[in-house]
């Protein structure tokens, strides 16, 4: 620094020369709050000033003896944190400094020889050992180059706890997202990653540095605070204080709600950078299986339906290499797998099971215009829904032995996905006899759905208070309801669209039964989280299409007054899907669709000369068609714009009557295995959100 440059003074400033330079108010600390907020940690200090004629710094030791009452827990952690980056810097500087090859890797071990009558079950674990396992040690420069470019990319302050909100705020997120959506997903075995967790936060407390085989536990730990602040109560949102303070200026105060949404997004971007980073290191890992898994909560929500396609297909590609599709079931499952440390437990074993068939559900049942990447005999994976793991998805433990599973809800959809998959999915040609026979089917799973379940429960105050202590069961039967109907009301309007005579009239009474349902079910008085899963936004803003077009097309089947009572039903759906706009992309989206044909309802116009795409196309592009131009028909199918509405349609509408189709085979006996028989519940597996998405 210029001698001439120091300004002289009569007291030593205690601000540093960051704040002073920006002119903002500074703690006085070393480092400071601003400077920490900055990620400028490491270049906080006090200016030179001349005093007297003497050149002094303000005493960070003074400082401290003075206010040495005011230091907290994570101040320290701060200065701490500031430390890290500064040793950080230059160990990436030494490590670019020295030249390539001088890295050397560990040599495996010897293994034991095996005996010479080994069984062909061990052979073959062998044998993939002998592919998968070859040693590269002998070529330094491999693994340099890759030492090299992991220290390039990155960063020279680790951002994991500029990120991390307080530990109560931690503890309560976490316990929110096991207890309420912990069931949904399957993807965790709550006792143990709660256990996890405390010796994570008392490690921070402790100062020991994150190791990078920890990474992955961090993804999952990122996913699970990003679902459970975005679907937590308002009233129970933290304040902004306990929050991440990143970005604050863009927010007020008061704006609790906001920077709640704006800082889940957040955390939903870490767990996914933190995937991006150590998920593709070449070593599959469980933690990314689980973390990926949990975030299908959020993908929808934030408007991001291509990573839900994406990040799937790869965590599907990484259970395979962790043999999570030979997990057979407990009484017979291949013995060498029980080596393996995912699946040296019992409870590791059950939860390898349920994730794996969360990627079977969303492959069979998301997405259902895309083909099947999975078929049932490519894995063996099963297991019971009457154990006592399966209460290990959420912090609760049953209240009786009698207590259901939290996952018979999974099995009832899994089935559900198995006829889809059947009857639509492995199909590339459709018929009208197909589409009755997967109709016939939901039906058959309506009407034995488990009692707890169903729309008959409860049925007296008894009922109602068995249920309270089971808080997973309504909002399991809420989700039931809309996936049944949904499916339903989807299939039966592709038969009402279709020229297949007098049975036409029957299936669109049916399909607009199924979105009665549906509306109704939406307007019901439940807890907010309900309302925020895709498919609940999904299957209501489907109901509502349906029944706006069926109004505009067929206005001589509807008297004013019957006409006004939809109207009235619809805007009332609009009212409450734009209550979640702010945390919900799909709801508000589907808020601003269903506006537009409203609009068009008022109006009090006739569109039965038109056809549904004409009339989608006039909505679109705000051009109305001419009656003499209009050469399509009802038949011509029911395809929604794939900006517009998210409605499982593409891919299926057409129906093609008199083209003979025969079902590939289908190895029935094998699905039974998987799934039990088809008047039991005693199953296995997870249904995720219900996902089939739209571009936007």
């Amino acid at each position: 620094m210029d001698e001439q440059s120091i300004r002289s003074s009569q007291r030593v400033s205690r601000s540093c020369v960051e704040c002073s330079r920006r002119k903002i108010k500074c703690d006085k600390k070393i480092p400071c709050k601003p400077c920490v907020r900055r990620n400028l940690a490491h270049e906080c200090q006090r200016p030179i000033t001349r005093v007297r004629g003497m050149l002094t710094v303000a005493s960070t030791v003074d400082r401290l003896s003075a206010d040495s009452e005011d230091n907290t827990v994570d101040e320290l952690l701060k200065e701490r944190c500031a430390l890290q980056a500064q040793i950080a810097e230059l160990e990436t500087a030494l490590a670019l400094s020295k030249p390539c090859g001088h890295t050397h890797g560990t040599k495996p071990e010897s293994h034991q020889g095996q005996t010479s009558m080994a069984a062909f079950e061990d052979l073959v674990p062998a044998l993939e050992q002998f592919d998968l396992q070859v040693s590269h040690d002998s070529d330094p420069v491999a693994l340099s180059e890759k030492d090299m470019a992991d220290r390039l990319y990155e960063p020279s302050t680790d951002p994991v706890f500029l990120l991390l909100p307080s530990k109560e705020i931690s503890e309560q997120l976490v316990t929110y997202s096991l207890r309420t959506l912990g069931w949904l997903h399957g993807a965790v075995h709550a006792p143990e990653f709660v256990a996890e967790h405390e010796e994570f936060w008392n490690q921070i407390h402790n100062g020991v540095p994150l190791d990078a085989k920890d990474r992955p536990w961090l993804a999952l730990y990122f996913a699970l605070l990003a679902t459970g602040l975005l679907y937590l109560d308002p009233e129970e949102v933290p304040a902004i204080s306990d929050l991440p303070q990143l970005n604050l200026h863009q927010y007020q105060q008061h704006d609790e709600m906001r920077y709640a949404v704006h800082t889940s997004r957040l955390w939903y971007e870490v767990a996914l950078k933190e995937v991006e980073r150590y998920g593709c290191s070449g070593s599959p890992s469980l933690r990314i299986v689980q973390a990926l898994s949990v975030l299908t909560l959020c993908h929808s929500n934030f408007g991001e339906p291509q990573r839900e396609w994406l990040f799937t297909g790869w965590a599907a590609s990484i259970a395979r290499c962790l043999d999570m599709h030979r997990l057979g079931s407990e009484v017979a499952h291949a013995r060498h797998l029980s080596n393996r440390p995912e699946w040296s437990t019992f409870e590791r074993r059950e939860l390898g099971r349920r994730v794996w068939w969360t990627y079977v559900i969303r492959d069979w049942l998301g997405s259902w215009s895309r083909p099947p990447a999975i078929t049932p005999a490519s894995f063996c994976c099963k297991f019971s829904t009457e154990n006592e793991a399966n209460h290990d998805v959420i912090i609760e433990t049953p209240t009786h032995t009698s207590s259901p599973s939290p996952l018979v809800y999974q099995s009832v959809m899994c089935r559900l996905s198995y006829i889809f998959y059947i009857y639509i999915k492995v199909n590339t040609h459709q018929n009208a006899s197909k589409f009755i026979k997967a109709l016939e089917e939901i039906e058959i799973v309506k009407r034995n759905l488990p009692l707890h379940l169903s729309n008959k429960f409860p049925a007296n105050i008894d009922d109602e208070e068995w249920e309270a202590t089971h808080s997973w069961i309504t909002f399991q039967r809420f989700l039931i309801t809309h996936g049944i109907e949904f499916m339903l009301l989807s299939i039966a309007r592709t038969l009402a669209m279709g020229n297949i005579g007098s049975e036409q009239t029957r299936y669109r009474e049916a399909a607009m039964a199924s979105a009665m349902s549906i509306l109704h079910s939406y307007l019901s008085p439940v807890p907010r989280v309900y309302k925020l899963v895709w498919t609940i936004s999904a299957s209501t803003v489907a109901a509502a299409v349906y029944t706006s077009l069926d109004i505009l097309m067929n206005p001589q089947d509807y008297t004013p007054q019957k006409r006004q009572e939809h109207v009235h039903l619809l805007k009332q759906v609009v009212q409450e899907l734009s209550k979640y706009s702010h945390v919900a992309i799909h709801a508000a989206k589907g808020s601003a669709s269903i506006q537009k044909l409203l609009a068009r309802l008022e109006q009090n116009f006739s569109m039965s000369h038109l056809s549904v795409h004409d009339i989608l196309r006039h909505l679109t592009t705000q051009e109305m068609p001419s009656a003499a131009g209009t050469t399509g028909t009802v038949a011509d199918g029911y395809v929604l714009p794939a900006q517009t509405i998210p409605v499982p349609t593409d891919g299926w509408n057409e129906m093609m009557v008199g083209h003979d189709m025969t079902m590939p085979h289908m190895d029935q006996g094998h699905i039974d295995g998987l799934l039990g028989p088809s008047d039991t519940w005693d199953s296995f597996m997870e249904f995720p959100t219900f996902q089939q998405h739209y571009n936007g």
